[in-house]
């Protein structure tokens, strides 16, 4: 099997066609972005129609910042609002629950005492009675048991028990990714050139953030 050489994958990566040189958008001056419509109170199709433009001074940037401000305090108030309504549901839920458990559990132990005092049927996991809106059924506890892997697998080894270990082989992956080098969706191992296989690469975009 041929090596691709970290060479010829970058060149494969190489634009293939000239850049074009494309048009500023016109200045917006500080009156017209005050006057402007932010995008959400537009109907979607006036938002396609909109003219593009650009910030081009601090005066406007930061006209621009405060209005992200404003926007996250509302943003902020409504989600205050949205979460106390929040609290006060889920109190109404909590309560409904609290009455269905202990109306429930209270019939619960009145149709156990029953059940104890009727025949019914049985079978090696379960009794039932049946009834015409439903069926008391007393279903047998089992064993549940709790592993402690560190506990059993040197046990088992040493008792000759070892076919019931499990062996899980993982990739080591970060001290591969140390020698890896990326190009596109290709990983190379760094000192051979060599693709590697078994790796879906996906480059993250860039973020771009305002703090306010």
């Amino acid at each position: 099997m041929s090596k691709k050489t970290l060479d010829a994958i970058a060149s494969e990566l190489e634009p293939q066609t000239e850049e074009a040189e494309q048009e500023l958008a016109p200045v917006i001056t500080r009156d017209e972005l005050e006057a402007m419509q932010m995008p959400a109170d537009l109907p979607e199709e006036a938002q396609s129609e909109r003219k593009p433009f650009r910030i081009a001074d601090d005066d406007c940037a930061d006209w621009a910042v405060k209005k992200i401000a404003e926007e996250k305090a509302e943003f902020e108030r409504i989600k205050n609002l949205g979460e106390q309504e929040i609290s006060r549901i889920k109190e109404r839920i909590a309560q409904a629950e609290r009455r269905y458990n202990q109306n429930t559990e209270f019939l619960r132990q009145r149709l156990g005492e029953f059940f104890d005092s009727v025949p019914h049927k049985c079978t090696k996991t379960t009794e039932k009675y049946r009834l015409l809106s439903g069926t008391l059924t007393l279903k047998y506890g089992g064993i549940d048991a709790k592993r402690d892997d560190t506990a059993l697998v040197p046990f088992l080894r040493e008792t000759g028990h070892e076919e019931l270990v499990k062996v899980k082989e993982e990739v080591a992956w970060g001290e591969l990714k140390k020698l890896l080098t990326f190009a596109g969706d290709t990983a190379i191992m760094t000192d051979t050139g060599e693709v590697v296989p078994g790796l879906t690469i996906t480059t993250k975009p860039d973020t771009f953030n305002v703090d306010v």
